[in-house]
């Protein structure tokens, strides 16, 4: 590091635990400094020692790379990495902007035109975020404006979001814009494999290079300076396509410096010291020797009395350069410069070399400019010049015997053979004569007095790979055998599982077994079968791995690796208690029909561990059902289920016996369900992810005949809605029309009333007459034959719903019946959902007499829902609905709500419990944002003996509603057993 100091004393050699200081004692800045390296060497040993050379949290998946679909970059993902100790973080800094216009081409104003000091640019890729990320190209800047390949749907303009640059091989932080592609750059990446590194290094910062570090009150006053880890991306060729390695070479034997002092020629000026004094300078000086350039035939040396620390901006290039700043005085300052390297932030962060030019004449300390014998010719003024003092130039010839080359009063250095970069260092404190013995020069020697030889003392640079990638002359290549993941993930220390913990194979002959997880597994496979009591055979035919079971026996049917088509249902029945175990994801059964994939039925038990069963689009089965099977497990699992034109079907329908799934991922096509339990006597739903999968680009968008069913009902409710007397009035200017003698309103969306006005008759005998008027209409519109009156009702349809066509699913969990004994649903985390969670019992036909149908124990904890409501609108949507229950614990739920549908006519609940309650309920320390109806409940009293003098105890607390209409409210007969407390905003506690 460039700073003024006066030596740099910190060597790990010697086993310093702190620096002490004494009372009265002189504390020098090289104390402080040795301190805070003790500390930094400690820091970094025990994280080296703990993550290894390499290491990324398992649980964040930092430095994940990936090809965008165009392959002109590399994509880096945020979080941390530890590379050789040193902590590296990914955390592009978010950017508020203002929609100007949505959609493909839409547009955003940006607060600033920069994130984290790194302009915005064409080409480079951002995560836009509202209520959820969409990762979307810039295509144009102008200015703040950025013009985006895509908004996210629920983007409106004049409204607020966040823009978060994402990291690139392109654009990044430690290294100035480029195109790894560009036809005249000799180091452009061509057909091959390439291993994608980070380079760490540490960059010393001054105020030259980051103003924001000058401390203002000081005035002219010299403040600290700062170290800042770099980690630029960079490209590294490893072999043809489809090979390399992601370690990299180790890097060659450096070369070595030693110093020391000589005596020097006879002194003639009455100030300088007798030859016999060593150094001989009147001053301590700590000197910097680095290396400039290399090449074959010769290495180029620069040195600096004050370790190189004067530095200044540079205003004007040319061969009079013109600085913001001199320096302080002849001695320190440009004004008595002999050299001056003028560098800039491309070529100090690509470590090249930069001009080094000697001074022609004395600088102007008025006009602050410095005159050279040339122009600088690599430096340019859009990437922050500035210049630097040298005090000497030396040239070594690398094929020549290592002589010494003397620097001034006294020093001189003996360069080593060995491989250089520019940038590499030493430094040389030397210290003046404080007896007739003369001065001396702090540097190591051996046991006779001769000084060692030393690398260099920087720039260390860490290196380790993140990736390898293939590439053709013009893009990256983006097929999944492309990238392979070179990056080590570790665990915390509380979190560490078998799959963590690595082994030789070698004893046991497990070929491809690296981890204790896969040993476990691979000994629970044996030879042959091992403890598998069948193993199934990817491939077509694998299901008659069943037939091998007898009917009533029970077996663990194992699942390697591999593809299992099922073009038809697999129906399982009369068996015992049957295991299917896969590995994971690696483990597929994929059905092509239109039914469920696997169906199990009065089977003693069902546990599916580690499996992916996929059911393709408008499946009625769905992916796994099970009918009067008595215990029935689902973990570690994948379900997806494709999309549908409405719903009906579920990822995974259970019909009696118990029901217990965890930590498995749902993929829910549009409009279709995660779990359905139906009658099931003990539930549980928990660490499950449910998210919705995308729909098809041929579905998104297209004419008003593209409508389909689902969207002409949901259409139709919207269009017309709350028909009734036009005196009762009703929300917001509605469509009038006599019928009969009746004076009717309907609302309608204001886009359309004045088309509907136009397209009726203003009376019409009859009810049944006029709905035939409304349908003649609307099939006018769906069939694309909407004459000029109705014409703007079918662009609201096309405009308002076709084009804003959204995957959403109906139902996460369902727990329903007549017959439901306990259910607890907790930690899931519901994405794009109509209904997050639905709970009820009741039955058709149910008598008004005798006992309601009333669910269990009921424990909703800890789920974070999203609910969506697409542009066509939906019925009955709510983030959590509990209906009929004995006892009811719905604590610690995270819910929000987000409505894509304009001119909405139905209410909707975030949390809604109606029916029957048993003698406890507590709702405690839920959040629930953005609904219109926060928190509802509608309580009623069940039928049967003793209900009126039960004691209840129903509690709502410590709920935070916001953004609704109706925060709390409690109806019913019996709404007056609920204790109000600490709800924010809420009734008044009771």
């Amino acid at each position: 590091m460039k700073a003024d100091v006066s030596a740099y004393t910190f060597r790990p050699e010697n086993r310093y635990a702190a620096v002490v200081v004494g009372q009265g004692q002189v504390l020098v800045d090289s104390a402080v400094n040795e301190q805070a390296e003790i500390t930094r060497y400690r820091v970094q040993s025990t994280a080296a020692d703990v993550v290894g050379p390499s290491g990324v949290p398992k649980v964040s998946g930092g430095f994940a790379v990936s090809v965008p679909p165009d392959g002109a970059d590399l994509l880096i993902e945020p979080g941390r990495i530890y590379v050789d100790g040193i902590l590296c973080e990914n955390r592009p800094p978010a950017v508020g902007a203002t929609v100007v216009s949505t959609g493909a081409g839409g547009t955003v104003d940006v607060d600033s035109a920069t994130a984290g000091g790194v302009p915005f640019a064409a080409g480079q890729w951002v995560d836009v975020i509202t209520s959820t990320t969409t990762r979307t190209q810039i295509t144009a800047v102008t200015g703040r404006r950025l013009t985006l390949g895509g908004t996210p749907a629920d983007a409106v303009a004049g409204g607020r979001l966040g823009v978060v640059p994402v990291t690139s091989l392109r654009h990044q932080a430690d290294r100035l814009p480029f195109d790894p592609f560009a036809a005249l750059d000799p180091d452009r990446v061509s057909a091959g494999a390439y291993r994608v590194e980070l380079d760490v290094w540490h960059r010393h910062l001054t105020p030259v290079e980051d103003p924001a570090i000058r401390e203002v009150a000081l005035g002219d006053a010299e403040s600290s300076t700062r170290v800042r880890t770099v980690w630029p991306v960079r490209l590294a060729a490893a072999g043809p396509a489809g090979g390399g390695r992601c370690g990299a070479a180790g890097p060659p034997a450096r070369a070595t410096l030693a110093a020391s002092t000589v005596p020097g020629p006879p002194a003639d000026a009455p100030c300088e010291l007798p030859d016999e004094a060593g150094y001989r300078g009147l001053e301590n000086q700590l000197y910097r020797v680095e290396v400039h350039s290399v090449s074959a035939t010769e290495v180029v040396l620069k040195w600096q009395r004050d370790n190189a620390s004067m530095a200044g901006r540079v205003l004007s290039l040319g061969s009079t350069l013109l600085l913001d700043d001199l320096g302080p005085d002849r001695e320190r300052g440009f004004t008595g410069a002999s050299y001056v390297e003028i560098t800039d932030d491309h070529l100090e962060l690509e470590q090249l070399p930069s001009d080094l030019i000697a001074v022609a004449g004395t600088p102007d300390a008025d006009l602050r400019t410095v005159t050279l014998v040339s122009a600088p010719t690599l430096a340019r003024p859009d990437r922050h010049p500035r210049a630097r003092r040298w005090d000497g130039v030396i040239t070594v010839d690398p094929a020549a015997p290592a002589a010494p080359q003397t620097l001034e009063r006294g020093v001189q250095v003996i360069l080593g053979a060995g491989a250089l970069r520019p940038g590499d260092y030493w430094m040389i404190p030397a210290r003046t004569a404080n007896s007739a013995g003369g001065g001396t020069i702090d540097w190591p020697r051996d046991d006779t007095g001769s000084p060692l030889a030393l690398g260099p003392q920087g720039i260390v640079h860490h290196t380790t790979g993140l990736a390898i990638v293939d590439a053709d002359n013009a893009a990256f290549l983006t097929g999944p055998a492309n990238l392979r993941d070179c990056r080590t993930l570790f665990p915390p220390l509380t979190a560490i599982a078998a799959a963590d913990v690595s082994i030789d194979p070698t004893a046991c002959a497990f070929a491809g077994v690296t981890t204790v997880q896969e040993a476990i597994d691979q000994l629970c496979r044996g030879s042959g079968d091992g403890c598998c009591t069948v193993t199934a055979v990817p491939g077509p035919g694998w299901e008659a791995v069943f037939g091998k079971i007898p009917a009533g026996a029970s077996g663990l049917i194992c699942f390697p690796v591999g593809s299992y088509p099922t073009p038809s249902p697999v129906t399982v029945t009369g068996k015992g208690n049957l295991v299917l175990r896969g590995l994971g994801a690696g483990s597929v059964l994929a059905g092509t029909g239109n039914e469920a994939v696997l169906h199990f039925s009065t089977c003693a038990g069902v546990v599916l561990d580690s499996l992916a069963v996929t059911a393709p689009a408008n499946s009625f089965g769905g992916a796994v059902t099970a009918d009067r099977c008595g215990d029935v497990v689902v973990r570690n699992c994948r379900l997806t289920i494709g999309a549908a034109p409405a719903k009906q079907s579920a990822c995974l329908q259970v019909s009696g016996g118990t029901l217990r799934v965890t930590s498995t991922d749902f993929a829910v096509g549009n409009r279709q369900s995660g779990v359905v339990a139906v009658d099931s006597f003990d539930t549980v739903v928990a660490d499950c992810r449910f998210r919705v999968m995308p729909l098809a680009p041929t579905d998104i968008g297209g004419a008003v005949t593209t409508a389909t069913a689902l969207e002409r009902i949901q259409a139709r409710r919207l269009l017309v809605s709350g028909l009734g007397n036009a005196r009762a009035g009703g929300p917001g200017p509605r469509v009038g029309v006599t019928v009969g003698k009746q004076a009717m309103a309907f609302g309608s969306p204001p886009a359309v009333r004045a088309a509907w006005a136009a397209s009726i008759a203003q009376s019409y005998d009859t009810m049944k007459h006029f709905q035939k008027a409304l349908d003649k209409v609307l099939r006018s519109v769906f069939a694309g034959h909407a004459g000029a009156p109705a014409a703007p009702i079918a662009s609201f349809v096309t405009d308002r719903i076709i084009a804003r066509r959204t995957a959403v699913m109906s139902q996460a969990v369902v727990v329903a019946g007549q017959t439901v004994g306990d259910v607890r649903i907790e930690n899931n985390v519901i994405a794009a959902a109509i209904q997050g969670i639905h709970i009820g019992t009741s039955h058709r036909g149910q008598p008004r007499t005798g006992p309601a149908d009333v669910t269990g124990r009921v424990a909703i904890r800890g789920n974070t829902i999203a609910v969506l409501v697409p542009a066509e609108g939906a019925r009955a949507r709510h983030a959590i609905f509990v209906g009929n229950v004995d006892r009811l614990r719905l604590t610690e739920n995270d819910v929000r709500f987000t409505n894509l549908c304009e001119g909405d006519p139905i209410a909707s609940d975030g949390i809604r419990i109606y029916g029957f309650i048993g003698r406890a309920m507590t709702v405690r320390d839920n959040v629930v944002d953005g609904f219109p109806g926060g928190i509802t409940l509608n309580l009623f009293q069940a039928r049967g003996a003793g209900q009126a003098n039960l004691t209840r105890m129903w509690a709502v607390e410590d709920n935070l509603v916001s953004g609704a209409s109706t925060p709390i409210t409690a109806a019913g007969p019996l709404k007056s057993f609920v204790k109000f407390r600490g709800n924010r905003p809420g009734p008044v506690d009771n």
